[in-house]
């Protein structure tokens, strides 16, 4: 006895994945974003989109690529680094970074060679634009606080990131976590 295929079985999946498409980008599961600078070079160039979700976006883990609404004074110090009017929100409204550190990590900068250290070690960064340097990444040690995250962009010498809020007078550097709108989930230029 042999087994048999449905006759229209690819279809009926065909038209269930299809559902399941629309239904995740109809609830905001599925989305996207556009990169717009070269701080994520090389994974993700200027121009690059990206593939988004919403789902796990409270249960970040290290190394995920986010996008996240730029809290106030991130935003203004983003339109003056850029030399933009505060009405020019275009340039400054969302950022998409790489999560380095969770609540309760410290974070320093750094190794000999310039590596980042977390909890200690070493990081193995292979998505790094170039190797670090202390040149590119500047001296801090933080330790993140709860409901916070610190993000870094992979060309550490084209990033705004927690380090540059960081340097700025009364800025910790730290990123809210209720600012992350997505976690990244593929890009393609």
């Amino acid at each position: 006895m042999s087994l048999r295929r449905p006759r229209h079985l690819g279809w009926w999946a065909g038209a269930a994945f299809a559902g399941l498409v629309t239904l995740s980008l109809a609830t905001g599961l599925v989305g996207h974003a556009t990169v717009t600078s070269p701080s994520m070079a090389p994974a993700h160039d200027a121009g690059s989109t990206l593939v988004t979700t919403t789902l796990g976006t409270s249960r970040l883990d290290h190394g995920d690529v986010v996008v996240f609404d730029l809290p106030r004074s991130w935003s203004d110090a983003e339109r003056q680094r850029l030399g933009t009017a505060p009405a020019d929100a275009s340039a400054t409204d969302a950022m998409v970074k790489r999560v380095i550190g969770l609540p309760g990590d410290r974070v320093t900068c750094c190794a000999p060679g310039g590596a980042l250290l977390r909890n200690g070690r070493v990081l193995d960064e292979p998505y790094l634009a170039e190797p670090s340097t202390e040149v590119a990444n500047g001296t801090y040690d933080v330790t993140v606080p709860p409901g916070h995250v610190w993000v870094l962009g992979d060309n550490r010498r084209r990033s705004f990131d927690s380090r540059a809020m960081r340097a700025r007078p009364g800025e910790s550097g730290f990123l809210p976590l209720s600012t992350v709108r997505a976690r990244v989930l593929l890009g393609w230029p």
